[in-house]
Parts: structure tokens; C-alpha cells; sequence
């Protein structure tokens, strides 16, 4: 089992060296020149008379080369190749005054002159672990901090000779200043600081308790380790990893029992509960992981099961550890999953085996399955055992925690089913809190929402069929208020319909108007709430022609809409003037139209709903249904008859002699009508002097005899023309005829543009004889018009 990966910080050295070098190269002619006239084996005429000066001027003609010869013997000089000279001028000194040293003999024979000396600062680092040296930039000399510990580390693996190292190095690497002819002189080297990087190895530990450390990643570290003593292992790299001062009073634990953990590591690693969980059961001084998650405190301090800082979200519950908990019990955490798996930790002081000598380590191990198992089922007796006799929701509702929430509706209609008896507005409280309690121990589940909701909604039905006092306007609407900020709308509408039928019935409008407030858009108001006293202000609203303030739904809003349209439509239609006329037992005829007709049924129909209101006290209704009934009366006596189904069409006498096919192909439920002025009319025009005029109204009246079966031939009715019109013009006269049937279906057809005109003026409809008969004759042949159709395309 590894009990985790690691780092320790192992010295690196800086190490400074100051390099002393020189390098060769080919002399100058001057040089060369200077260094064959000035040794002694050099054969020459007259030595002693000659000079460089005059060697090189008079006999080599080099002309004025003073300065060159000047440069080139000072560089002779320092180089160490020429004696220095001590008289006034070396370039006019005889030959034999200047001396060729020994290296510059050889200087000559070899035919190469040193560079001057230089020096340079360079910068290694050595990693004592993998023996490695590395050039590197210009480096601060200031060392790292480290622990205590390591200081004796620092001492004993900085390298007692860096020169050894350096000179290594130097011999390997490329500088700017080094090339095949540079010569070192010197090197100074000197370790200039510390610096401290961090090596991976891995802890690891066998069931039989024996421990072990690798470096799988880092070979020079594992070679390393494979070299120095265990025990100096032991000191720097897993003496402060297993063993913690702070935890002297944590339990001896045999090491047997390392063969049921399913994984091991440091109580100085341990920190927080590692595992994401839905719940987490902590030793006291344990702290979790995350913050929201529920957490069970084993505390000695509490006798009775104790909430801390419990808000809308857990903090801690405290509760007294039950005496047969493991030794060294850290923490039991029930993952977030599905499969509600249990993760169990112990701490204590186990004695493992480092390199064949004991060693007591402090250790979290996690346990395995089977054994998990087990303490996590004497747990849940034990905690299911500690919070079912307690009153407050939040621990009541602990075993939630682990049983997840297909048990919340179960919990919580034994919790409120017990508290049935209180006010609505007491259980609608207590649900809330149980509410709070479901989440404080399942946080991070939404299903149990729906179930918390249905709990609720049966409660609350419950209570209701035990109230016994109905609910006043302000209790209704303050629970209707109080249950919509907790509940869905589906759950609302049920409940709000419930709360309607336990409630004291309204006696106002305005009533009615603060409960529609209050409730759902679609919930209906029944209509045991509505009283006699609130209909009889609905009528008195419809009857003054007032908005209704229906306030709906409710079981009456289809009734009084229909009360409200037959009101407008007998005031609209008919009139206040022809009511008042027919109480005196008087019409105008001009008045009688379809939709005065249409009131009266409108009015019939609502009648009906007017009884369903049970609102006898509104007199106001039956006085205007007797003046209706006395316009009903006397509008039947002048006017036809309603002939449903049928339409009645009036010919006038230039429509007749303008087509002959007027009656042809007339649907069955069109009935001609010819004014009896119209036979008369044709009579006098038949002997017209004009034989177009006269052939028409002969042909017009053999028409008339051909259809004599359908034709209904019908009296002018005088008194339904306009009092301003002229009752003895044959027009006006046929035109009246139209109107006696106009509560009817009533076409009047007239080639008289001027008539037609008066007709429209009098609401009546009308055509031309050409156009009736062109409509009717496609109305008759579809078949034909789509053959004719076909045929124009």
C-alpha cells in the first residue's frame, strides 16, 4: 500500500571559481626580426656597431619604423623574451647590449609568443545526488533557507574539494575565452551557496507492516538512496512524515490490524475528510472537507444529540460517541453517490518496520468493504436509535441523511400527520421547518421536493376535513397566501379549492374581489360562497348598465355575462322610448328589426340564468321583462312571422319585366314574394304605347303565371314605411311589402337604382335581376361553372 508521493529538499551547490589563462600565437616580422637580432647566435658583421634602429632603417630600408620597433621590444620585454634594458634607448643601443632570455630562445625555436595572464569568474552547480556539474550564469551569492534538520544534511554532502569538480568540468565545456591554444594557470574554487530543490519519492508500506521508499521517477535519487545508510533515510526523509508530536494521545493500534485497511497515509497528510460525501460521521477535532456537507460530531461534551450552527445550511450535529466505537475512529463519510458507499477512517500509532528495526508511526488508514460495512451498520442503529425520540424536525430527520429521499414523504407525513390538530397556519409552519430539516441532511438532492410538497398538501386536506369553524375572508386569504410561497401551483389550485369549500360565504362584491386577488387565474369560486346580497348587486350593476365587476371564475360568471349582453342588447336594440311606447300601447315600426327581435330571445334565454341566481329581491328585473313583453306583443301584430330557415325575396315590377328567369332554379328554401301593386303594374304596361315596354310586362306576366304554385303574393303595408315618405307612391307601396318581413331573411330585388338606394336606407337588402340571377344560376350548375372554368384555361 502506498501511503503517498513526497518531496524532499536535497542541497545543490554554487560554486564560484576564478580561472587564470593565457594563450600562444605566432610572432610579428618585427617581433621575429627583433628576436633573430638579438640572440647571440645570430652571426653578424660588425655586432656591436649595429642597432635595431639602423639595422632596420639603413640596411632593410624599412624607413621611419621607430614607433613599431618601440611597440614590438616593450612587448618583447613583458612578455619575457628580452632582458629589460636599462639604458636611454634600446632601438640605438649596440646588438650585443640586448639579451635574448631563455624564453625567448625558445620562443624563437618554437616560433610562438604567450598572451598575456587574464582572469575570469564562472559558476557551476553540483548536485551532489547525481553527481553532476553544470556551468551556469552569474549566480547571487545568498543561500536558501531550510529546517534545522537538513543543516547537517547541507555540511555533509557539500563537496570537500570543488577544484577536482571544476577542473572536470572546465575540461568538457566550450567558453568564449577558451580555445586549442589556451593554457590554464591558476584555479580558485570556492562553494558560494546553497540552493535547495525538491526530489519525488513515494512512501510505501506491505500488510505485514513493513516499510519501503522509492524513486521511480528519479533514478539518480533511487541510486542514491541505495547508497546512503537507512537510518539516515530514516531522518530526512520519513522521521517528520510518520510521526506527529500534536497526536501523543492517539491509540496503540496492532499491527494486524493494517490486513482489513484498504489505504494508509500519514496523520500529517491527513488534514480534512478527503472523500466527497453526502454525509460525514467526524471523530471530535476532525474537520470536513466541504463546508455544506452534513457533518455528525462523536463529541464527549454533549450528553443529548446538539445542533451547532445550524442555519439554513448544517454546520455540525453533536452528538455523545457510543461507547463501543472503534479505537482511533476518525471519520465514516457516505459517498454522493447512488450506490451509497462508505468510506471509514481510523487514526492511531501503528509499529511498522523500517530497514529490519521498529518504528511507531502515526497513521490514517481506511478500512476495508467488509469491515466498513460493519461499523457503518451499528452506526446507523445507533444514531436512528438517538434522534427518533427528539422533538425538533432537524435531528428527527437525521436517518434522512442515509436513507435517501424515497423516504422523506414517509417522514414527514408521520411527522405532520401527528400535528393535524393545530391551525392551518401552525401545520403550514411546521411543515417548514421539516422542510428545512429535509435539506439541511440532503442538501444536494432535489427529488424529495416533490414529496415534501405532497406531505404537505395531504396534511393540510386532512385538517380541513377536521375543522369544524369555516374560514373568515382574512384567514382565507392569509392561509391561500401563506400556502402559495410554499408549495407549486398544481399543489396550490388543489389546496385553494379545498380552502374555498371550508370558508364563510361573501356578502360583497368587494369581497369577492379581494378573494380573486389572492387566488390562482384559474381557480373557480363555488358558488356556495356566493350570497343572495352579492348577486343582487351583480343585477343592479347589469341593470343600470354598469360594467359588471364579475370578479370570476366562479360557479355564476356564464350567467350574469349572459344577464349583462340580454340588458345592453334590449336597451341597445329596442330602446328605452319604444318600451316606454308600448306600455301605451303604441310602436314605431321603424323600430322593428332583426336585432330587436334577437334581444327579446336573448332576454327569454337569460331569464333562466336570472333564476339560477335565486335573487328573487331585484324587482327592478321583472318590471322589465312586463314592458318587454307588451313590445313583443304588439311587434307580432305588424310584422310576419319568423319563418326560420327561409329566405324571402321581394320582386319589384322593373326587376320582373327586366329578366324572365327570375324564379327559375330557385333553391327550396328561397320564397318569392310579389306585391300584389306588381299584376296591377304589369296590367297597365302590357297596352304601353312603347312595344319594347309592352312585350316585357306581357312576358313578365306569363312568368308570373308559370311559377303561380311557389309565388306567395303578399298586401303592402303602409304603415311600415317612414311617416316623412309618401305612402301612396306604388314604390314606397312595394317597398313596404319588404319591410313586413324584415325580422326575416328578406332580399328585395329591384332594377330601380333610386328604390334600391331607399331600401338600403331602411336596412333591408338588395340586388339588380341581373345579378340574383346570374347568382343563382351558378349556385344551381357547379358542376358547369367548373366544366367552364376548365374550359378558359
Amino acid at each position: 500500500m502506498k501511503l503517498g508521493n513526497y518531496t524532499v529538499p536535497l542541497p545543490r551547490y554554487v560554486i564560484e571559481s576564478k580561472v587564470t589563462y593565457h594563450s600562444e600565437r605566432k610572432p610579428t616580422v618585427f617581433e621575429r626580426m627583433i628576436l633573430r637580432l638579438c640572440d647571440p647566435e645570430t652571426s653578424l658583421t660588425d655586432k656591436s656597431g649595429l642597432s635595431l634602429l639602423g639595422v632596420f632603417s639603413n640596411q632593410l630600408g624599412a624607413g621611419d619604423v621607430r614607433e613599431l620597433l618601440e611597440a614590438s621590444v616593450s612587448e618583447l620585454v613583458i612578455l619575457g623574451a628580452l632582458a629589460r634594458y636599462f639604458g636611454q634607448d634600446a632601438l640605438t643601443a649596440p646588438l650585443t647590449n640586448l639579451e635574448l632570455t631563455r624564453e625567448g630562445k625558445q620562443f624563437l625555436i618554437d616560433d610562438r609568443l604567450p598572451v598575456r595572464s587574464r582572469t575570469v569568474s564562472i559558476w557551476h552547480r553540483y548536485d551532489p545526488v547525481s553527481d553532476e556539474i553544470r556551468a551556469i550564469k552569474n549566480a547571487n551569492a545568498s543561500s536558501s533557507q531550510i529546517q534545522t534538520n537538513f543543516e547537517g544534511l547541507e555540511l555533509e554532502l557539500m563537496p570537500k574539494n570543488p577544484l577536482a569538480l571544476v577542473e572536470r568540468a572546465i575540461e568538457h565545456e566550450d567558453y568564449d575565452w577558451k580555445n586549442p591554444a589556451t593554457r590554464v594557470d591558476q584555479i580558485i574554487s570556492q562553494v558560494q551557496s546553497t540552493e535547495w530543490g525538491e526530489r519525488k519519492f513515494e512512501i510505501l508500506c506491505s500488510e505485514d507492516a513493513a516499510l519501503s521508499i522509492q524513486a521511480n521517477h528519479d533514478t539518480a535519487l533511487q541510486l542514491w538512496l541505495d547508497q546512503i545508510q537507512p537510518e539516515q533515510i530514516w531522518d530526512i526523509m520519513l522521521a517528520d512524515r510518520l510521526k506527529s508530536d500534536t497526536k501523543s494521545l492517539l491509540p496503540v493500534m496492532d499491527s494486524s490490524f493494517l490486513r482489513d485497511v484498504g489505504a494508509i497515509r500519514p496523520v500529517a497528510d491527513a488534514g480534512k475528510t478527503p472523500v466527497k460525501a453526502r454525509l460525514a460521521i467526524l471523530a471530535q477535532g476532525v474537520e470536513s472537507i466541504d463546508l455544506e456537507l452534513p457533518a455528525i460530531i462523536l463529541s464527549s461534551d454533549v450528553d443529548t444529540p446538539t445542533l451547532v450552527n445550524a442555519g439554513q445550511q448544517l454546520s455540525e450535529m453533536h452528538i455523545s460517541p457510543p461507547a463501543w466505537i472503534t479505537a482511533g475512529f476518525r471519520s465514516i463519510s457516505l459517498a454522493n453517490t447512488s450506490q451509497n458507499s462508505v468510506h471509514a477512517v481510523v487514526e492511531g500509532k501503528f509499529k511498522l518496520n523500517w530497514a529490519g528495526q521498529p518504528r511507531i508511526c502515526d497513521l490514517v488508514v481506511t478500512l476495508k468493504a467488509p469491515a466498513v460495512n460493519e461499523l457503518w451498520k451499528k452506526l446507523q442503529n445507533f444514531l436512528e436509535s438517538a434522534s427518533e425520540a427528539v422533538d425538533d424536525p432537524r435531528i428527527a430527520f437525521l436517518p434522512l441523511a442515509w436513507k435517501g429521499p424515497e423516504e422523506v414523504m414517509e417522514y414527514l407525513w408521520v411527522w405532520l400527520s401527528s400535528r393535524l390538530d393545530q391551525p392551518l397556519e401552525s401545520l403550514i409552519d411546521s411543515a417548514e421547518k421539516a422542510r428545512q430539516a429535509v435539506h439541511l441532511w440532503l442538501p444536494h438532492d432535489d427529488p424529495w421536493a416533490q414529496a415534501w410538497e405532497s406531505a404537505l398538501e395531504n396534511a393540510l386536506l386532512e385538517s380541513l376535513k377536521l375543522s369544524a369553524e369555516p374560514l373568515t375572508l382574512s384567514n382565507l386569504i392569509g392561509l391561500i397566501t401563506q400556502i402559495e410561497e410554499v408549495l407549486s401551483h398544481d399543489k396550490v389550485r388543489t389546496l385553494q379549492k379545498a380552502l374555498l369549500n371550508n370558508a364563510v360565504p361573501l356578502t360583497k362584491i368587494e369581497d369577492l374581489k379581494q378573494l380573486r386577488g389572492a387566488l390562482l387565474p384559474d381557480v373557480k369560486v363555488p358558488k356556495t360562497l356566493l350570497t343572495d346580497e352579492v348577486c343582487q348587486e351583480w343585477v343592479q350593476q347589469a341593470l343600470h348598465l354598469k360594467e359588471l365587476s364579475i370578479y370570476g371564475p366562479h360557479a355564476l360568471e356564464h350567467s350574469l355575462k349572459n344577464i349583462e349582453k340580454a340588458i345592453q342588447a334590449i336597451y341597445r336594440d329596442i330602446g328605452e322610448q319604444a318600451l316606454e311606447a308600448a306600455e301605451k300601447n303604441q310602436i314605431d315600426t321603424f323600430g322593428l328589426t332583426p336585432g330587436a327581435l334577437d334581444a327579446v330571445r336573448i332576454w327569454h334565454e337569460a331569464s333562466e340564468d336570472f333564476a339560477a341566481l335565486q335573487s328573487r329581491k331585484v324587482t327592478e328585473w321583472g318590471t322589465l321583462g312586463k314592458r318587454l313583453h307588451s313590445w313583443q306583443l304588439l311587434a307580432k301584430q305588424k310584422l310576419a312571422p319568423v319563418e326560420a330557415g327561409h329566405q324571402f325575396v321581394v320582386f319589384d315590377t322593373s326587376a320582373l319585366m327586366e329578366h324572365d328567369e327570375l324564379f327559375n332554379s330557385l333553391q327550396s328554401n328561397v320564397i318569392p314574394i310579389v306585391p300584389r301593386l306588381v299584376p296591377s303594374e304589369l296590367d297597365g304596361l302590357k297596352d304601353s304605347q312603347e312595344a319594347d315596354r309592352a312585350f316585357k310586362a306581357r312576358r313578365a306576366i306569363r312568368h308570373l303565371e308559370e311559377f303561380s304554385v311557389c309565388i306567395r303574393y303578399e298586401s303592402e303595408r303602409k304603415d311600415l314605411l317612414p311617416v316623412e315618405w309618401n305612402s301612396n307612391e306604388p314604390d314606397h307601396s312595394i317597398l313596404s311589402t319588404a319591410l313586413y318581413y324584415r325580422l326575416n331573411d328578406v332580399l328585395f330585388v329591384s332594377n330601380d337604382i333610386n328604390l334600391r338606394n331607399k331600401a338600403l336606407s331602411l336596412g333591408l337588402k338588395v340586388e339588380d335581376s341581373m345579378t340574383f340571377t346570374s347568382k343563382r344560376k351558378s349556385q344551381s350548375s357547379p358542376g358547369k361553372k367548373n366544366q367552364n372554368k376548365k374550359s378558359r384555361k
